[in-house]
């Protein structure tokens, strides 16, 4: 991702539209977005804490701004530095694996098995049957790896997996605004009782 970070710095040093990054890189414009937001950091100094409407879209950083070195700006300033993302992604991985039961190595193996696999558009499942010999981890074991986190793999790079929707409840009718009409003899066990009693009957 080092290299990758070096591009959305340059693409955004030179203007480029979140769309023409995005397809340099291949990522989800997603991603990128939250990417940069993430990773920004204020240049400013002193109280100036109002965020300018300009650094709330793409590219929320003040870098092509010709209003950047202009000292009566009140607004936060806002820079994307890529090294500086990129260190601290570093640490937020390695602390993010602390506890896991595998060393480095296998982790990486299992990191990159996992990546190439999603790469190619194979399901958790697919990958790990697929790679049983390597991988000693369940399916539910890989999964929350990537829920949590740990792996370079997001849940967003899952197939489908940011697709569904968590489906809705059906309700139950409820006859609220009739529940003072007498029903008695009138149910459809009712009906069912009479018919029982009635064979051949015309319904």
């Amino acid at each position: 991702m080092k290299e990758q970070r070096k591009v959305i710095a340059n693409g955004i040093s030179h203007n480029y539209k979140l769309k023409d990054i995005t397809e340099a890189l291949g990522f989800d414009p997603t991603s990128i977005s939250k990417e940069v937001k993430r990773n920004r950091e204020s240049t400013t100094i002193g109280k100036n804490i109002t965020n300018c409407k300009k650094t709330q879209r793409w590219p929320y950083v003040c870098t092509g701004c010709p209003k950047k070195y202009n000292n009566q700006c009140v607004f936060t300033k806002y820079k994307y530095d890529p090294k500086k993302a990129q260190n601290k992604a570093e640490v937020n991985l390695i602390n993010s694996r602390k506890g896991i039961d595998i060393d480095s190595n296998e982790f990486q193996i299992l990191d990159n098995i996992v990546k190439n696999g999603i790469d190619n558009k194979k399901s958790i499942y697919q990958i790990t049957i697929e790679n049983k010999d390597i991988i000693n981890k369940s399916v539910t074991t890989l999964y929350r790896y990537v829920n949590n986190g740990y792996l370079t793999t997001k849940r967003i790079d899952l197939p489908y997996a940011v697709t569904y929707k968590k489906r809705k409840n059906n309700k139950k009718y409820d006859y609220s605004e009739n529940k003072i009409i007498d029903r008695t003899g009138h149910t459809y066990i009712d009906y069912l009782a009479y018919i029982h009693k009635h064979p051949g009957i015309y319904v």
